[in-house]
């Protein structure tokens, strides 16, 4: 009898754990935000965004959430066409459905990013916080479930934190320029997916293997402006100081600490170009400092201290942040792999603890790359973490991560193995494996031989990294947010919640269900209502354009996948470059660089069909496209696919060269420079990757 009820008790406990575990997988999985919550505890009915809403703010502490009231009360008038008000409180809680109430939390929130987010469908909605950068981040959460939800969200308490303190993203902006814009752009699609940390790598140079081996033609490039040393910064592209102090007080607006990176000692022909003095001797590269020199060396200290110091120091700062990264990697021997001698190791390890040193004397955490591994010398110099030095764990050949902890380093894991895109380069990825990260990667996974015990301390997140290895190979700043934002939004959740309890199927759902953020559309898509709301403006009845004139169409760009078609009739007269589309990204044109035909130009590369449009005729034009060409048609014939190919001719040369195109959609036309002609019955679809594949693949067929 006793076996009997014991048998009984375990089989209604078993039966109890699994009502409970899927009341409350039910319940997270039913809100639609990434990153996924902690926990969900679910009320009746649902919340219902009102058109008139009061935000108050308690006032009873110092520190005032007043300016993240004044930000969501523009984001849910801009998002939601909500008028929305702010006023002062002593309260704790909302008492009517039309109130959002932020505060502190008034429990013990051990996590300083937690927050918990009433939604009441008659008590309206009350955040609070353990800091004001969980009261922030609990802001993002309501907007996404605004967003998704269509404004009905389910009713309920959420409580929320972060597993890992430190959520980032690199962008190597040395070897290929991104605007200002873009920079600005991507910390408000960071900070929507709760993503704290912009990693900004500011130099670095091309593979002189692209340059016929020469040096001297290799792309290279430094993106900051400098007073100290004046025409250092690329002309090509760079920032102004205001530019970039902008951005990181933006991204403490949005709760993302902006990193600048200077990469040193290696990658650095931007400095030894500018600098001759600089630059080591053979057998080691030109982008290699020369701190083996003993001549040379305070050269080089001198130089980079004072670089150091013009970002750093002074009444006006540039970097305002409190992080700086050095670089420090990858410093070998040309031809030799990573043939190391002891007094290379030795002076690289010297080198390091200056600028660690450095870093922290002048008040800012200094951040490096792992790159102790395997530049040992005998005996080891001691490499001391000073001012809790972090490094970036991003190679098991390069950095031995438990030693690391063990010496008493934080760590990033940024394993090149999982977390590495090069765009279109035909190593490391393309395109992460986003599948295989959201089912079975944590930042535990330092690289393919290591996984760290879970929440192993010291171990502070984890870093996804674009590398623009190949420089100038026509990948544009669109082709780059293509490859990333899938990769954001999977990392961004499994930082925050290492184990989420949706299914990768479900996942996956939202993710290509939720925006690039608040007002923010790079990943150019569209719903029905707007793409009719465009292509009614240029419809059935023609319009005409006489060189200067331009037609608003509302929208940015149009993302991959997409069919855009047009009639055009054309006068005789267009100049060089004639705009017919254009946004801020690119143009389409006619008579591209004079040659008649029709083009396209984005990022400062220049495309042509082998195709001239007649003139005084009515003629179909439609382009189809994905991430990897695009494919011009006429009157329903096939004109050419432009798709990479590999470029043998100029320089650099011996890789594929990308020939891609978001469709512009801000304007027809230009006021100064637009088309002459006739257009009308402007139609944008977007496709499926099998409906696009249909098209591009079974045509060449």
């Amino acid at each position: 009898m006793k076996k009997l009820n014991d048998f009984i008790k375990i089989s209604l406990c078993v039966l109890f754990l699994s009502v409970s575990t899927t009341h409350i997988y039910s319940q997270v999985t039913a809100l639609k935000v990434i990153p996924e919550v902690q926990q969900f505890d679910s009320k009746d009915g649902t919340y219902t965004l009102p058109n008139t809403i009061l935000i108050k703010v308690n006032t009873t502490q110092n520190d005032s959430l007043m300016s993240i009231a004044t930000q969501l009360k523009e984001e849910l008038q801009s998002m939601f066409q909500v008028k929305a008000s702010i006023s002062a409180t002593s309260s704790h809680t909302a008492t009517s459905s039309n109130e959002i109430l932020l505060t502190y939390s008034n429990t013990s929130l051990q996590n300083k990013e937690a927050y918990n987010l009433d939604l009441d469908s008659n008590a309206g909605i009350t955040i609070s916080g353990a800091s004001k950068q969980g009261v922030f981040w609990a802001t993002r959460t309501l907007l996404q479930l605004s967003e998704n939800h269509h404004k009905t969200i389910p009713s309920g308490v959420i409580t929320d934190h972060p597993d890992y303190p430190n959520r980032g993203f690199m962008l190597d902006v040395g070897r290929k320029f991104f605007t200002i814009d873009y920079l600005r752009a991507y910390v408000k699609i960071l900070s929507y997916y709760k993503m704290n940390e912009f990693h900004v790598h500011l130099n670095d140079n091309a593979f002189s293997s692209h340059y016929n081996n020469d040096w001297s033609k290799t792309y290279a490039a430094f993106r900051l402006e400098s007073d100290t040393y004046p025409g250092l910064a690329a002309e090509d592209g760079h920032y102004t100081k205001d530019e970039f102090r902008d951005l990181q007080r933006l991204g403490m607006q949005y709760g993302v600490n902006v990193i600048p990176e200077i990469d040193i000692p290696a990658h650095s022909l931007a400095f030894t170009r500018y600098n001759p003095e600089l630059m080591a001797s053979a057998p080691y590269a030109d982008d290699h400092l020369a701190i083996l020199e003993d001549d040379k060396l305070p050269i080089i200290y001198d130089f980079f201290d004072k670089l150091f110091d013009e970002y750093i120091k002074g009444d006006n700062p540039v970097f305002i942040g409190p992080d700086v990264h050095i670089g420090t990697d990858e410093y070998i021997k040309e031809g030799k792999g990573r043939d190391v001698d002891n007094a290379q190791a030795k002076r690289f390890r010297e080198f390091t603890n200056h600028y660690l040193n450095y870093i922290a004397d002048s008040g800012k955490t200094p951040r490096l790359w792992g790159g102790l591994e395997w530049l040992k010398d005998d005996p080891l110099t001691d490499v001391k973490p000073v001012g809790n030095a972090v490094m970036n764990a991003w190679s098991k050949d390069w950095v031995n991560a438990e030693k690391m902890l063990d010496d008493g380093f934080d760590i990033i894991s940024t394993p090149d193995t999982w977390l590495y895109i090069v765009p279109a380069a035909g190593y490391y990825r393309d395109f992460l494996d986003i599948s295989w990260l959201y089912s079975n990667y944590r930042p535990e996974k330092v690289n393919t031989a290591v996984t760290l015990p879970d929440f192993q301390k010291g171990l502070l997140g984890a870093t996804f990294a674009v590398w623009n290895d190949v420089s100038g190979n026509g990948i544009s700043q669109m082709d780059v947010h293509y490859r990333t934002i899938p990769a954001l939004k999977v990392l961004g959740t499994k930082n925050w919640k290492v184990a989420p309890i949706k299914t990768f199927e479900d996942y996956q759902t939202l993710a290509n269900l939720s925006s690039d953020g608040p007002n923010l559309n790079m990943s150019g898509r569209y719903t029905e209502a707007e793409l009719n709301a465009m292509t009614s403006k240029v419809g059935g009845k023609a319009i005409r354009f006489k060189g200067k004139k331009a037609l608003n169409l509302g929208g940015t760009n149009f993302g991959y996948n997409y069919d855009v078609s047009f009639d055009l009739n054309l006068s005789t007269n267009n100049r060089a470059n004639a705009i017919l589309f254009q946004s801020a990204y690119g143009k389409i044109t006619l008579n591209t660089e004079g040659t008649g035909k029709l083009g396209f130009s984005r990022d400062g590369y220049t495309y042509t069909f082998n195709f001239s449009p007649e003139h005084k005729n009515w003629q179909t034009i439609r382009l189809v496209a994905d991430y990897k060409g695009v494919m011009l048609f006429v009157n329903g014939k096939e004109i050419e696919h432009l798709t990479a190919y590999k470029k043998t001719e100029g320089l650099p040369n011996g890789f594929n060269y990308q020939q891609t195109l978001m469709f512009p959609l801000e304007q027809v036309g230009d006021a100064k420079n637009g088309f002459s002609g006739s257009i009308k019955n402007l139609k944008l679809k977007h496709l499926s990757t099998e409906e696009a594949n249909d098209i591009l693949l079974k045509v060449q067929d």
